[in-house]
């Protein structure tokens, strides 16, 4: 659909408008409280700004915006698998959704939020990297939070499983004097060191490369920045991802600048682990992330 079209059908008053940015058509959400952009590439969050505040989600300065390549940044959509697909490594890393174009589902301005309702479905393309016919729906909503929300609907006769996440990059003012609050006594897999770990300490702090995901874990997380603090809760989810390259990693990513890894970190609602979701027959599973200042 076109931009004129775009904003003929879904644009509403001032709370919604579609724009040309990047390589894609970009959603702008306003409210009395902040504005979103989100990417249909890829159905991505890439800021969410309140009126009185600093930018809350990071961005590459290295990112593509370029079909075919995930935007480093925001909030990317892994589905329908998380990290490498499980028995292919040649498939795309994270799933399909977030190198695949969204269509706009439906817009709704109230005085207390604005909704927008993003869609994937199945398709000879997608069949040809995971044999299930599906109904996936991305909805985000702006009021005084931002929710977002993933909504997977199984079109099969059989069950599939799935592993996902919302992938949110935190801006930072400085990755080594920031805390995150909210995992205490939370057993974790090391990604990196491939070994299993306990967070005794109520405030987790950082230094260098982190990539762990906490387990059986509910519970909403504090990012102490260094003037604020960025709530991050979820729905659907009992693995929580931390994640940060360090210096070395970052690096080597061509996605992302040298010391961009200073001034970021990762909190995301995952479905991995013993929380894949196994979806059955004409059922619907939900993962959400909400994000404030506090």
């Amino acid at each position: 659909m076109d931009l004129i079209t775009l904003n003929k059908e879904y644009g509403c008053n001032d709370n919604i408008r579609f724009i040309d940015e990047y390589h894609t058509i970009i959603a702008e959400i306003k409210n009395k409280y902040a504005t979103v952009k989100v990417s249909l590439y890829g159905a991505q969050v890439l800021s969410f700004k309140p009126h009185d505040q600093d930018e809350i989600l990071f961005m590459s300065s290295q990112s593509y915006f370029e079909d075919g390549k995930a935007i480093r940044g925001g909030i990317p959509v892994c589905w329908p698998w998380f990290g490498s697909h499980p028995n292919n490594e040649e498939l795309p890393s994270h799933g399909f959704a977030r190198i695949s174009t969204w269509k706009v589902v439906s817009c709704l301005s109230t005085n207390d939020a604005v909704t927008l309702k993003l869609g994937l479905t199945s398709n000879a393309s997608t069949l040809k990297l995971w044999p299930f016919v599906f109904n996936a729906e991305l909805v985000v909503k702006l009021g005084k939070e931002l929710s977002v929300s993933l909504i997977t609907t199984n079109k099969n006769d059989v069950p599939f499983e799935i592993s996902s996440a919302l992938h949110s990059y935190f801006k930072l003012s400085d990755f080594s004097d920031t805390s995150l609050k909210g995992l205490k006594d939370t057993a974790f897999l090391d990604d990196v060191s491939e070994k299993e770990g306990l967070q005794k300490e109520e405030l987790l702090r950082f230094s260098d490369r982190i990539d762990c995901r906490y387990r059986r874990t509910e519970s909403p997380c504090l990012i102490n920045d260094k003037d604020r603090q960025i709530k991050v809760e979820k729905r659907g989810s009992e693995i929580t991802v931390v994640w940060n390259p360090g210096k070395q990693l970052s690096a080597e990513m061509k996605d992302l600048g040298d010391q961009d890894y200073k001034h970021m970190l990762c909190v995301e609602a995952a479905n991995s682990l013993e929380d894949t979701i196994t979806v059955q027959a004409g059922k619907k599973h939900t993962l959400e992330t909400i994000i404030s200042i506090v």
